[in-house]
């Protein structure tokens, strides 16, 4: 902490205003805290409004050699939450950068700040009555878009590799310069935010997953919404069948069909609909397989099955749209034990039938569902799933002690690699004494994304150190396997230096000549 009497804390105020500046220890304690454990002493919180006071706090910060460490929303849960990656920075808090900077419903990009949020893009399509989407999100609703895009993380939809999907960015670097990339560095271009690659080198990447600039503004692609939408679910209780069920979905997708999927086992599936039933285990961990299918027994989700998956498809017109689901049956059907399909018609049909008891099952799986950008908080209940208090009704799963720790490998998009992962998670979690949380979503044609959770209760004695432990073996085990970890938190920041000599020296020299004192993000993947 620095002291606020401090001249340092004086000149802050004097760059962004006095109530932009936060020194107190109190507010500084809350904001070093994280879903996990981990230690980090916070300098201050600085709270720039505008790309020129960013660039102001990093040239003060360069003047007196004060590291900082940029956050959008700080709602990187499971992964650091808004802790910097070394001790003694200064937090530089972007959230009140929050507008929408462009828009072009004709040629379909929005163009924002760090402090736009997911939610607030959406209430900004619905009150233009636009006819496009952008991908959601598997997290709050409330999380930032520049953020989320900046470490690589994915979406929900056909636009889920979020940053394959973004341009023009506007960079303010570690010297307080501000560089803009691809078409938008010509100052008369139309195209900055239309087109990706711009003229020369490509250099959009190396601001993602890196400490070599901070992102002020960003355009995003976004989605026309299809002639017609369905979405799909099936369930297999057959790992064996899960495996030729994703074969499938990926040959359809390399030929072409417009379709999202994602897999998660039925851990994953109970954590979101109620928490651990500590009476009915009597108190014992982890959830086994057996106390797992009496669970569900209990709970009336019989028919749900050990793997769960859930998919759209997006269509030209309803003909086509017919064919594909035809298609899709039939392929799918044989591996499956249920096999659904929702979309307008049968929607309607199965409302009269079951009345408004049905209304949020039709919304969940299809009126205002995901996979059409709609906003769902539902995710952010699996963090409760060890607690013994209930779900709040406004979650905030820092101030409540959940724990989480999230883990996140890539794996080739084919079954035995499938099978492979299912086991190396379900061997290691329980032997850790954890249920295996997991679920895998189909980012490109080829490679699947794993995303995996610990949930657990941080009161408990012993949970934190018996968690990391946990994560840290799923860890190596992926290491060996030839799975790399496709984001990286806090806890699992090390793994960079797995990577080959070269790439990280060529790294380090861009770190070494554009911020030669460290200041921006310090060990934050480019040691």
């Amino acid at each position: 902490m620095i002291a606020e009497a401090s001249p340092l804390i004086a000149d802050w105020k004097k760059l962004i205003g006095a109530e932009n500046v936060i020194s107190y220890s109190k507010d500084l304690k809350e904001a070093s805290q994280a879903a996990f454990k981990i230690d980090r002493n916070i300098l201050a919180i600085i709270r720039p409004a505008s790309t020129k006071e960013v660039q102001a706090c990093v040239g003060f910060a360069q003047q007196h050699q004060i590291p900082i460490y940029p956050i959008s929303k700080g709602k990187n849960w499971g992964l650091g939450s808004k802790l910097p990656s070394k001790d003694s920075c200064v937090l530089m808090d972007l959230s009140r950068m929050d507008k929408i900077v462009d828009f072009d419903s004709e040629l379909a990009f929005i163009r924002v700040q760090p402090g736009v949020t997911f939610q607030q893009v959406f209430d900004f399509l619905t009150a233009q009555n636009a006819p496009l989407m952008l991908d959601g999100i598997g997290s709050t609703p409330e999380a930032s878009i520049i953020g989320n895009t900046m470490e690589r993380g994915h979406g929900l939809a056909m636009y889920a590799d979020r940053f394959n999907h973004v341009c023009g960015l506007q960079v303010v670097l570690p010297n307080g310069k501000i560089l803009n990339t691809g078409f938008e560095s010509f100052p008369h271009s139309k195209v900055g935010r239309l087109s990706k690659w711009g003229t020369g080198p490509y250099i959009d990447g190396l601001f993602t997953q890196s400490n070599l600039g901070i992102t002020t503004e960003m355009t995003l692609w976004l989605k026309p919404k299809p002639q017609s939408f369905q979405t799909f679910i099936l369930h297999i209780n057959d790992v064996e069948r899960l495996g030729k069920a994703t074969n499938i979905l990926r040959n359809l997708r390399l030929q072409g069909l417009q379709a999202s999927f994602r897999i998660f086992n039925d851990y994953r599936y109970i954590a979101f609909n109620t928490q651990y039933p500590w009476k009915w285990m009597k108190e014992q961990t982890p959830l086994t397989f057996e106390a797992k299918t009496e669970l569900k027994s209990q709970m009336g989700l019989k028919e749900i099955g050990n793997w769960i998956g859930f998919g759209g498809l997006y269509s030209w017109d309803n003909e086509i749209a017919q064919l594909e689901r035809k298609k899709l049956h039939t392929l799918l059907a044989p591996y499956c034990d249920k096999l659904e399909f929702f979309y307008e018609e049968n929607i309607q049909a199965m409302l009269e039938e079951k009345g408004e008891a049905f209304a949020p099952m039709a919304d969940l799986f299809y009126r205002k569902s995901s996979l059409q950008g709609f906003p769902n908080d539902g995710a952010i209940k699996m963090c409760y799933w060890r607690k013994r208090i209930p779900v709040p009704q406004t979650p905030d799963p820092i101030k409540d002690q959940c724990g989480v720790l999230w883990y996140s490998p890539c794996i080739p998009n084919r079954a035995q690699d499938v099978l492979n992962c299912i086991d190396i998670i379900e061997r290691i979690c329980f032997q850790y004494g954890f249920e295996p949380n997991m679920g895998f979503l189909s980012i490109t044609e080829r490679a699947l994304d794993v995303t995996g959770a610990i949930c657990y209760d941080r009161t408990l004695n012993g949970a934190d150190e018996q968690a990391m432990q946990c994560h840290n073996a799923l860890l190596e085990a992926f290491d060996k396997a030839g799975y790399p970890l496709y984001r990286l938190g806090l806890q699992s920041m090390d793994a960079i230096k797995q990577k080959e000599q070269s790439h990280l020296q060529f790294a380090k020299l861009l770190k070494e000549h554009i911020d030669p004192n460290n200041i921006l993000s310090p060990n934050r993947y480019i040691f």
